[in-house]
């Protein structure tokens, strides 16, 4: 009989500590799906997909100078620009500091684009055509600029990274 009990009772027991481990499980994995991924694993994501021309990245520095954007409205940046410049290509992929940052970077994002339409328009159809399918994407603190002929593919490996 004491057997018996204490075979129940160890069975109880284990049934509670799979509960709770399933709930501690639930929580976590939705804690990690909320926060931003690593901006340079999803760049270097993209470049692993989608053949991209040269590029280099921008400096804080030019970030600044050139759109603005801060190295202290910035968690985590990566921003690239083609190195020939013979073309348009560029991709931002920010975590910004906080929502109203990420706002302001989304605005600073679309105007780029619309600087690149009028650039472009008038000396090359080509590149007006790549400008103006340019994405900008915002989720939470996260931005993507994506100017390519393969931006809406970027743009989908991008939504992809932040699990929407």
């Amino acid at each position: 009989m004491m057997k018996h009990l204490m075979k129940r009772r160890l069975e109880a027991i284990l049934l509670c500590l799979a509960a709770l481990l399933s709930l501690a499980g639930c929580g976590g994995s939705s804690a990690k799906a909320a926060s931003p991924p690593d901006m340079q694993a999803v760049y270097d994501s993209i470049a692993a997909k989608v053949e991209l021309p040269a590029m280099m990245e921008l400096s804080a520095k030019r970030l600044s100078n050139y759109y603005g954007i801060r190295s202290e409205d910035c968690v985590q940046a990566v921003a690239m620009v083609n190195e020939a410049g013979l073309s348009v290509d560029e991709i931002w992929l920010i975590e910004a500091r906080d929502e109203d940052t990420a706002k302001r970077i989304e605005s600073v994002a679309k105007s780029r684009i619309e600087q690149l339409c009028a650039e472009t328009e008038k000396y090359s159809p080509e590149l007006y055509a790549v400008s103006k399918a340019g994405q900008v994407i915002r989720e939470g603190v996260s931005v993507a600029l994506f100017i390519s002929p393969d931006a809406e593919t970027m743009a989908s490996l991008f939504r992809a990274a932040l699990g929407a």
